[in-house]
């Protein structure tokens, strides 16, 4: 396969890096309309300001990666790293505990068990998919970080 020039001056992973700085702001965004949503930390489903907290940390986090992408710095390179590593301990957490993944299920699923059971889905088959998706996203962190770490030259402490 042959390799498509890029514009002169853009290194490698320019578009990759740019676009997922918009969506981390996106994302960043995301966190702070729901920053009042229950979330299951540490054993249970919490709500209050220790969830506006964890939501608050994740919008801050999440933006500032979003610039350090976009500028390309080097701390924005170590930044996807601590980010990778904060979400893996995040939802290491929820997988574990399967008691926390039930309350979880039950609580947002409510109102809609006949429907599901209708359709032949348990609650098992709910929390075996969430347990799925959420080591899924893990991954998909690790694989970015992979991919960070093999375009790292295009980081510097100038961003340029």
């Amino acid at each position: 396969m042959e390799e498509v020039a890029m514009e002169p001056g853009r290194k490698k992973g320019y578009f990759t890096f740019r676009t997922t700085a918009i969506l981390l702001v996106v994302s960043a965004a995301f966190d702070l309309l729901s920053i009042t949503a229950e979330e299951p930390l540490f054993g249970e489903i919490r709500s209050g300001i220790s969830v506006g907290l964890y939501h608050l940390v994740y919008a801050v986090l999440f933006t500032a990666l979003g610039i350090g992408l976009w500028r390309a710095r080097k701390w924005g390179y170590t930044l996807v790293f601590v980010t990778a590593a904060l979400y893996t301990l995040d939802k290491l957490q929820f997988v574990m505990n399967q008691q926390v993944m039930e309350n979880f299920l039950r609580q947002h699923m409510s109102g809609y068990e006949s429907a599901l059971q209708a359709q032949g889905i348990d609650s098992m088959m709910l929390m075996q998919a969430m347990a799925l998706t959420s080591i899924v996203v893990v991954f998909c962190w690790w694989g970015f970080a992979a991919y960070t770490y093999w375009r790292r030259d295009y980081f510097s402490a100038d961003g340029g």
